[in-house]
């Protein structure tokens, strides 16, 4: 009986008894696997050998300085303490490789591209806001996207699209100024109200001048641009009065900045968060998440993915009703697109790879011009010498243009030969590139060449020539640290100064050329085949843009005393110190510039 009891018991308790032993073992592995990626992965990395900063934090490894400071803070004073090939550690004892070397850069971005695409992660964190587009896709994927979108993106295509650049940059032009002759105030251009009314009892009388968040109406330009040269649609963003799609749009991919740097902590709680939703789609996520803005987000996000797809329904309905000549004079690129479509058959795009495309481009074409645009206009609102330089080489090749018997606006080929505005140009993306650093996986072992060697961090008498990845590893390309690199710009580097892309008449200054970039010595439009495809719309819609608001007007700083610092959401954005409770934006002083200016003193 005693042995019949004890039997049933044991039979009875042994499921709880397996259960517990589970428990038990895990939670002995989860303190193990810690301390083993903290502790022991580091030692074992392929990269222990390279020079990098000593370990701030077990779990959280460097970030804390990534993170702390202004975009590419860190990565540049480690370029300067241990060389253009730098190990730094991540969360919870991973390795990062960070690359300044050119010949490095080379070999990740251009020869050897696709075998360092985008991480995973990545990739579906962009899929889930821009679609399957060409940002997402990689290998063979990303070589067929690039083939069919290379003739809608061609040099000649982008000239022909300048006349709509112009179009709503002499619409914003014409806004602003009857702002500026109505000195209309705006209420987000100041701290609080007491700064707005004290700016406005020390304005003289008669002065025309407003103060404005630039920020705002370069989002605006640059959505109606992108609407009209896009796709063929109508934002009217400028107008204030911007149908549902741009008014949606605008509230999904224009945040407003924390006035609190986010941290390691709150960094890895977002990825815990995007790893989640990689295995649970992000709306089905959102319908069980009791959160408004959750569903603010997901409700714009089905109404875009929506829209995008009604536009894009409307361009083919047309070519298969009518044929290909039905956009045969249609300048937009997916009427473009739709083309080469056609002509490539069934190795093209499908419809969820062409949706891809439109919001890509939307994005893309949206929020970087316009963020490049704005830090622009803040550092020419610093320098006034360089304002009014500009200002001169503008008002003269329109004058040149005109004495030939061309309209006011510019054409594409004067655009290109300004040198003054490209070297404005060439600065301003290379001090403030919108993106500030992007981040590529090996997709197999691999060594990396580089052009200056390292010292070893075990061995400071051997030197480093060439370094080991193993598959997975990542690399970590800093292209604002590119960009501000003392060894190609010399100590000026973080100095405002465009001159230095131009060869001096003395011959005392050397021209700055050549580089990894697409635009000589600089980043930010990445390169090689994964380097951003619209960079030559980007530039002319950019120069369209600044050419028009310079001629007119005369920007200076809100106050002498604001500060301004980037902030990095996906874009960098500008944020006043000691204001950050009022989001990004970008106050400044606008007037207009006087038309006899020739002593390149300004309007300050």
């Amino acid at each position: 009986m005693d042995y019949t009891a004890a039997l049933v018991a044991y039979t009875w308790l042994h499921p709880f008894r397996t259960a517990a032993c589970v428990l038990l073992l895990a939670a002995l592995s989860v303190p193990v696997y810690l301390l083993t990626c903290c502790f022991i992965r580091p030692l074992v990395s392929s990269l222990r050998d390279l020079p990098g900063p000593h370990n701030d934090h077990p779990v959280y490894g460097n970030l804390a300085r990534i993170f702390g400071g202004a975009p590419g803070e860190a990565h540049i004073a480690w370029q300067e303490a241990h060389g253009d090939a730098v190990r730094f550690q991540a969360f919870f004892g991973k390795q990062r490789l960070l690359l300044f070397d050119p010949a490095a850069l080379n070999h990740v971005l251009v020869t050897h591209a696709y075998e360092y695409p985008r991480p995973e992660e990545a990739r579906s964190a962009l899929a889930m806001i821009l679609g399957k587009g060409v940002l997402f896709v990689d290998g063979d994927d990303h070589r067929r996207h690039r083939r069919v979108m290379n003739p809608a993106f061609a040099p000649a295509h982008m000239r022909n699209l300048v006349p709509v650049f112009f179009k709503h940059a002499n619409y914003l032009r014409d806004i602003l100024g009857d702002l500026v002759r109505t000195g209309a105030p705006d209420g987000s251009a100041w701290k609080d109200e007491a700064q707005r009314v004290a700016y406005e009892a020390e304005k003289k009388e008669g002065t025309e001048e407003t103060v404005q968040d630039v920020m705002k109406w370069m989002n605006r330009v640059t959505l109606d641009i992108i609407g009209e040269a896009g796709f063929g649609y109508e934002f009217n963003s400028l107008s204030l009065q911007h149908n549902a799609f741009g008014r949606v749009f605008s509230s999904m991919f224009s945040p407003r900045a924390s006035a609190i740097k986010p941290g390691p902590r709150a960094v890895l709680t977002q990825r815990f968060i995007a790893g989640v939703m990689r295995f649970v789609p992000i709306m089905s996520l959102a319908d069980w998440i009791p959160n408004a803005s959750m569903r603010q987000f997901r409700d714009a996000f089905k109404f875009v993915e929506t829209e995008s797809m009604k536009i894009l329904q409307a361009k083919k309905s047309e070519v298969e009703k009518d044929g290909l000549d039905s956009v045969a004079g249609s300048k937009d690129l997916i009427a473009l697109l739709l083309k080469s479509v056609q002509s490539e058959g069934k190795a093209s795009m499908n419809d969820q790879e062409l949706r891809g495309q439109l919001t890509t481009m939307l994005i893309a074409g949206h929020e970087t011009t316009s963020t490049a645009l704005t830090w622009t206009l803040w550092m020419l609102a610093k320098a006034p010498a360089v304002q009014a330089k500009l200002r001169r080489e503008i008002r003269e090749a329109g004058a040149q243009a005109k004495s030939e018997g061309v309209d006011e606006d510019l054409e594409s080929r004067v655009l290109d030969s300004l040198p003054y505005l490209d070297a404005v140009t060439r600065e301003c993306i290379r001090l403030e590139p919108p993106v500030t650093s992007t981040i590529r996986q090996a997709a197999h072992d691999d060594f990396i060449p580089l052009s200056k060697p390292v010292p070893s961090a075990s061995d400071p008498s051997r030197t480093i020539s060439s370094i080991r990845v193993k598959r997975g590893q990542f690399v970590f390309v800093p292209i604002r640290a590119v960009g501000l690199s003392k060894d190609v710009f010399g100590d000026d580097a973080e100095e405002f100064r465009p001159e230095r892309w131009i060869e001096s008449e003395d011959g005392s200054g050397k021209k700055i050329e050549g580089g990894v970039g697409l635009t000589g010595s600089n980043l930010s439009f990445l390169a090689g085949p994964m380097g951003c495809i619209g960079y030559k719309f980007a530039i002319l819609e950019f120069k369209a843009i600044l050419s028009v608001l310079i001629d007119e007007f005369d920007f200076a700083l809100r106050d002498e005393h604001m500060q301004v610092e980037g902030r990095a959401v996906m874009i960098t954005r500008p944020l006043l110190v000691g204001e950050e409770h009022r989001g990004n934006r970008l106050p400044l002083r606008i007037r207009l510039a006087p038309r006899d200016e020739g002593d390149g003193s300004g309007a300050h």
